[in-house]
């Protein structure tokens, strides 16, 4: 059943790799602190109840793959954000006119069973068994579809790699046999707003550098990022995937390609902030000669910059709403 689970959250949570949680309702306890509210998000809010049972959930998430839920104070404001992020985007999809009805939702929900070697009463008696209602599981679903539309139409249509580009990537990869290797890749990520002053900057470098120390010191990686990265992977301990070497971030190739499994980067800043990579695994594959290299690159160079360009774009969504947080 775990297994089921966390094949489950990748298909909701992770989108291109990138892991974004969204939930659904839960049973909510008696007393009227369940409706304090707990953030304002422009015209809309987030409740007390809303995020007592995302917590609630996430903690269920981590411990069904065996990782131990950080301590509440640490755990309610990155399940917050979450939130608040999962609402504007929900709000841009419809000012989008994006629409899911219910055949795509259907086709959705059966391709999760099929993923899992399952049909649906299978998936219904699964849920069922690890507390889930298939009517919030469908919400869920629901709602993932509607930010892969979001971003297909915000982004991924607007993106495109050039034929010169595939070159480069050929060349810079290729003579070294990088082409063929993949890299198991978790970042902590000290994020800086886009406009931020010079002591925002200072602040967050701060952080970063006092973060680096730890590291350096013998500290977990993976307790490190769920405690203090402000990364959306960061509840899973930062960890973003198996990158190939086109698909890794411009900014982190040059670093990351040179790293042995286990070690990390220095302080790599970018548009979003201070990041920290490591290197968890390295895996070689099968190359299908030149044009299979030349349609994987190109694939890759695809999804990086789609990647690159959907966080600019979350992050300017998250920038120039209203928020007003009330923990």
């Amino acid at each position: 059943m775990k297994q089921f689970l966390f094949a489950l959250t990748l298909f909701l949570y992770c989108g291109l790799g990138l892991a974004q949680l969204k939930f659904g309702p839960g049973v909510s306890e008696a007393g009227d602190t369940l409706d304090t509210i707990v953030a304002i998000v422009d015209d809309d809010i987030i409740t007390r109840a809303e995020l007592n049972s995302a917590v609630a959930d996430a903690r269920r998430q981590l411990q069904g793959q065996n990782r131990q839920p950080p301590a509440t104070d640490v755990l309610e404001p990155q399940i917050l954000e979450r939130l608040i992020m999962a609402k504007l985007q929900r709000s841009a999809a419809e000012r989008e006119g994006i629409v899911v009805d219910d055949p795509t939702l259907n086709a959705a929900v059966e391709s999760i069973a099929r993923q899992n070697k399952m049909d649906l009463s299978q998936l219904r008696q699964a849920l069922q068994r690890d507390g889930i209602s298939y009517e919030a599981f469908r919400n869920d679903v629901r709602e993932q579809v509607f930010v892969n539309r979001l971003r297909q139409k915000v982004v991924d249509s607007q993106i495109t790699v050039s034929p010169q580009e595939v070159d480069n990537a050929l060349r810079q990869f290729a003579g070294s046999g990088q082409v063929a290797q993949e890299y198991r890749i978790s970042q902590i990520l000290v994020a800086v707003p886009e406009a931020a002053s010079p002591d925002q900057i200072d602040s967050a470098r701060q952080k970063a550098e006092g973060m680096l120390a730890q590291l350096r010191q013998g500290a977990d990686f993976r307790r490190l990022a769920v405690a203090g990265s402000d990364g959306r992977e960061a509840l899973e301990g930062g960890e973003i995937g198996w990158r190939s070497a086109a698909q890794l971030p411009s900014l982190f190739a040059d670093a990351v390609i040179r790293l042995k499994p286990g070690e990390f980067t220095d302080i790599i800043r970018s548009p979003a902030g201070f990041h920290i990579i490591k290197l968890l695994e390295l895996r070689s594959t099968n190359s299908g000669g030149a044009a299979a290299d030349r349609e994987a690159v190109q694939e890759a160079l695809f999804r990086r910059k789609v990647e690159e360009e959907w966080e600019l774009w979350l992050r300017r969504l998250r920038d120039e709403a209203y928020v007003e947080i009330r923990l």
